[in-house]
């Protein structure tokens, strides 16, 4: 049975109200509807139903015949599995929630599989959403229009009472509290509903770092017999409490004695269950000195620590009264009640490794894939122990302070205890699914971080630290890097959870594994095959967002059958590292290189990672030695997955990447007749050398053209090529170019006065000539901030911290190489939009100028560009976005469009037409991006069909990541843009190109 419907979906009530206000109990047929059609597929008794997208109650009756009952129930083998995913949460982890289930949507959709997407909000309210909701940056680009764009529930009750008719099994996928807790295991369970993952006992176990560490690989027995043998004095971890008098009291040193949450009499602290002794921190006089000497790390009880944001991360402490204080601090956030104090390790190596559950129904089979090593750098100048820790930056923001290697270069036996001792802490903890276990390997040469000259460790060994329940599912996660390394695509090892997690339950035996199991491309085309070059990366600031942008742009082509695409990465210029000021010669272009990668390699955050992934997999010892870990790992999971008729295949064969000099890799592209899909953002990307030599080879490519590539890449000349347009309503900002070599040797005072003199104002802008987006933007206050930004060139520092000058700010990622020259603008004060943190529907506007900041893509051919909806940026850590703020997702905020109560529908078209008009004048074509400044109140003040528009600057190579605000303006548009088609339709116009 199948009839036509647009996005509906019905499940009707097992009780039905009668006119007079009775009930009568009827045996119903859930009715649900895909986007395209509303099919019949399953007999039972169900509660609550509602329209989906609507708040009020359906009531009423279908007819519906045994018949269709039964031509419903043959069907049902062949229909789709409805996997609801569930985001957000009340931590500040919910801007990754939405990236890992941006990412999960992306892989599982289609073949067998239907999606729905919820979001619990901070205040744990339930919202059904679209998956157009999906792509946004950052939950607070909707939080405030939930209750009027999607479903609200009631309470969560309710939720899971839809969720018992709406899908099949759910996959949470929220981070931290409520999602590795057990709060939303609980809810599921409580209902009866299928999910992935671990259960909600298990969940509030493993979550708590103080109780998850009470439990040893061994029997007490044995530890207890080691702690004789090798005497360690050393306490490793502690835990203090806020006072029970109230969570505002700073603790006292007592508190750091015992948490009476536990048994300290069986309390086995980061240890590997034989080699370390249960201890418990205790204020005596003989620990005394040793505590003082000692650095600690501090972090939140129930809070990861990879995964806190920058306000709660982990902190590092000299000796107990340090502690003290700084757990304080952490308690008084808010977090929690209790805080973990650790010993801090110097000299040792930190892994991560993913953990895969092969087994089937009740029988539980962990496999650990091939771990990962994490290796910290440091850079500038800072505290070295502060920097020594693994946190929300290095973890979900592309930099160059972190770096992975899968496998680690540990000792083959060291790996393989690794992965024994997580299978095995896997099925002692009874968890389920996947997760993720982090710790460390004590090398002969690790030791506490202390002053004191004795040896209070033992090498060799492996300390277990964390255990992550949703490892972050981001595209180029770790859970990603170490799955592909061993075989599995980002679909597959994602199927093959549900799968699993699928087969705990009896009513979920109808679904027809072979059928989805197959795999197929999502969008098959007859016809040849178009080879696609994308390619990213390069030397400028711009480089690690380059690899996001150009890993998204792959994955979501490779979907289309007749495409064969190719991720590509330009290296880094020997001059890079030469000094500053490098002249772009022949002889530079000559030494840049271009590596053709294959899939596991492209998956990681930064062009020097990639680099290195390149060089290790051609190095023969190390391929050896990967590979011989890969065949290991392989067995393992095959072993198990052979019996699984959910298992088809691995689907990633491990190749080698291909190196080439930029000028044989074009030449390549040239005789493969492949189209180049330019996605290195900056220099030679995107200042028009790349097209000048893509051009003289006739090789097509993405995006404007050479003469329209290099006006934009310079500030001061686009500014120029716009100042005749004011009688039109578009404006450019008055601009000083200066070099940066005089400035350096110049009084920076004098400076000062000269520029604000100049412009009649109290606060500048700098930013370099010829570097794109946020790269060096700064707002300065004083001559002192000036100099501030001066010395930060001179050091060639990679970044300015957050707060080095007067006024708040985020920090302040710096061009490298050091600019030639610099341009210095009056700072445009615009209105302060505040969308606030504490409430979802608090949405306010504070001013009076009405002008605005807005960013807004443009799209077509030479001559006609057409402008999509723009957005509003809402800046977070001070006056200018940051590059994490415009690229990462959940790090900033866009309303797209933006709000009729800040703009008008009218404001709003009079607003693209002046954009257009600003792409028009520049030439642009295919795709870039404008960032400006509007008034929203009318243009000039005497023409109502012009609106003020003040060009920042454009973007023709923009960030296409996964969380940019252009995919949510093309999802804007009518009919929507979703991402493989937004981008295919990028890579058609560059066929069409004048």
């Amino acid at each position: 049975m199948s009839s036509t419907a647009i996005g509906v979906s019905l499940s009707m009530s097992s009780r039905i109200r009668r006119g007079g206000g009775g009930e009568v109990d009827v045996e119903r047929v859930l009715v649900t509807a895909s986007p395209t059609t509303l099919k019949l597929n399953q007999t039972r008794r169900v509660v609550a139903g509602r329209f989906l997208g609507m708040k009020k109650r359906f009531h009423g009756t279908v007819a519906i015949t045994k018949a269709e009952v039964d031509d419903g129930e043959e069907k049902m083998t062949s229909r789709n599995m409805r996997v609801g995913l569930i985001c957000g949460g009340p931590s500040a982890e919910r801007g990754i929630s939405l990236n890992s289930v941006r990412s999960v949507l992306d892989h599982i959709q289609g073949n067998g599989i239907s999606v729905s997407c919820y979001y619990i909000d901070p205040d744990l309210n339930a919202y059904a959403i679209s998956s157009a909701q999906v792509y946004s940056n950052t939950p607070a680009d909707f939080d405030f229009k939930l209750e009027s764009l999607a479903q609200a529930f009631a309470s969560l009750s309710e939720l899971a009472e839809h969720l018992v008719s709406a899908v099949d099994i759910v996959f949470p996928v929220i981070h931290g509290r409520f999602g590795e807790d057990g709060g939303i295991q609980e809810l599921l369970e409580s209902h009866n509903i299928p999910f992935v993952g671990t259960g909600s006992v298990e969940c509030r176990r493993a979550f708590d770092k103080a109780l998850g560490q009470c439990i040893g690989f061994k029997e007490p027995s044995k530890v207890l017999e080691k702690r004789q043998q090798y005497k360690l004095r050393q306490p490793q971890l502690s835990v203090m409490k806020a006072s029970s008098a109230g969570d505002s009291k700073q603790p006292t040193k007592k508190a750091v004695a015992r948490d009476s949450s536990f048994n300290p009499d069986r309390f086995y602290p980061r240890q590997r269950g034989s080699d370390f002794p249960e201890t418990v921190i205790e204020e005596s006089n003989k620990h005394e000195a040793t505590l003082d000497s000692l650095f600690w790390l501090v972090a939140m009880t129930r809070h990861r620590q990879y995964k806190d944001p920058p306000s709660v991360m982990p902190k590092v402490a000299f000796g107990v009264k340090d502690s003290i204080k700084k757990a304080t601090e952490l308690i008084l956030e808010g977090i929690d009640k209790r805080v973990v104090v650790e010993a801090f390790i110097e000299n040792a190596y930190e892994f991560t490794a993913i953990v895969l559950d092969v087994g089937s129904a009740s029988d539980c089979h962990p496999v650990v894939l091939l771990p990962s090593e994490v290796e910290l750098k440091f850079h500038g100048s800072g505290d070295t122990k502060e920097n020594a820790i693994f946190d929300y930056r290095r973890k979900y923001l592309p930099t160059q302070q972190v770096t992975y290697h899968t496998p680690p270069r540990f000792p083959i036996h060291v790996i393989k205890s690794i992965r024994e001792e997580a299978s095995l802490l896997f099925k002692k903890l009874s968890l389920r699914d996947f997760a993720r276990f982090d710790g460390w390997y004590l090398t002969p040469t690790s030791n506490l971080a202390s002053s004191a000259s004795q040896t209070l460790t033992r090498s060799g060994d492996i300390i277990f630290t964390d255990i992550n329940l949703i490892s972050g599912m981001e595209q180029t996660s770790l859970f990603f890097q170490q799955a592909s390394k061993v075989g599995f695509s980002h679909s597959n090892i994602l199927r093959t959870i549900i799968y699993r997690a699928s087969s705990r339950y009896p009513q979920l035996s109808w679904y027809n594994y072979d059928e989805s199991s197959r795999g197929s491309k999502t969008m098959e085309t007859p016809g040849d095959v178009q080879k696609v070059f994308v390619l990213f990366g390069g030397d400028t600031s711009e480089r690690q967002v380059s690899v996001i942008s150009g890993t998204n742009i792959w994955m979501n082509l490779q979907r289309f059958g007749d495409l064969k695409v190719t991720p590509c990465l330009l290296c880094s210029s020997l001059s890079n590292s030469m000094g500053a000021f490098p002249d772009k010669t022949e002889s530079d272009l000559d030494n840049r290189e271009v590596w053709l990668l294959p899939y596991s390699v492209v998956l990681r955050h930064t062009v020097e990672e990639v680099l290195a992934a390149c060089m290790e997999a051609i190095d023969p010892d190390r391929a050896r030695f990967t590979s011989l870990l890969q065949q290991q790992v392989k067995e393992d999971l095959m072993n198990a997955l052979k019996n699984h008729s959910w298992f088809a295949r691995f689907d990633i064969i491990d190749e080698v990447p291909m190196r080439f000099s930029l000028k044989d890799w074009i030449k390549l592209a040239k005789e493969s007749e492949a189209t180049v899909f330019l996605s290195a953002h900056g220099g030679i990307g995107e200042d028009g050398t790349m097209q000048a030599l893509l051009e003289d080879e006739g090789v097509p490519y993405t995006g404007s053209g050479v003469h329209a590539s290099r006006i934009c890449m310079d500030k001061a000349m686009a500014s120029k090529a716009l100042s005749h347009l004011s009688e039109f309503g578009v404006q450019t900002i008055s601009n000083e170019v200066k070099r940066t070599e005089d400035i350096i040797h110049e009084s920076i005072p004098d400076i000062w006065d000269e520029l604000i003199t100049k412009f009649k104002c109290l606060t500048l802008c700098v930013k370099p000539a010829r570097d794109g987006c946020s790269t060096g933007v700064a707002r300065l206050c004083s001559s002192d901030d000036l100099e501030v930004y001066v010395q930060a060139l001179r050091d060639c520092l990679p970044r300015i911290r957050a707060n080095s000058f007067s006024k708040t700010h985020g920090m302040i990622e710096m061009p490298n190489p050091t600019p030639e020259l610099l341009i210095f603008e009056p700072f445009i004060e615009t209105d302060e939009v505040i969308v606030s943190s504490k409430s979802s529907e608090k949405l306010s506007w504070k001013g009076s100028r009405r002008w605005v900041e807005i960013t807004v893509g443009v799209i077509g051919k030479h001559g006609s560009m057409r402008s999509l909806s723009p957005s509003l940026t809402v800046k977070e850590s001070g006056d200018i976005l940051s590059l994490e703020e415009k690229f990462q997702g959940g790090t900033g905020i866009n309303l797209t469009p933006p709000p009729t109560t800040i703009m008008s529908k009218e404001a709003l078209e009079r607003c693209k037409r002046g954009i257009e008009l600003i792409a028009k004048t520049l030439g642009l074509e295919g795709f870039s991006r404008i960032d400006a400044f509007v008034h929203v109140e009318t243009g000039d003040g005497t023409n109502k069909e012009v609106m003020q528009v003040m060009a920042i600057e454009v973007n023709t190579v923009p960030g296409m990541t996964p969380s940019t605000v252009l995919i949510q303006q093309a999802l804007a548009e009518q009919p929507p843009m979703y991402a493989p088609q937004f981008f295919r339709t990028l890579l058609n116009l560059a066929a069409q190109r004048v």
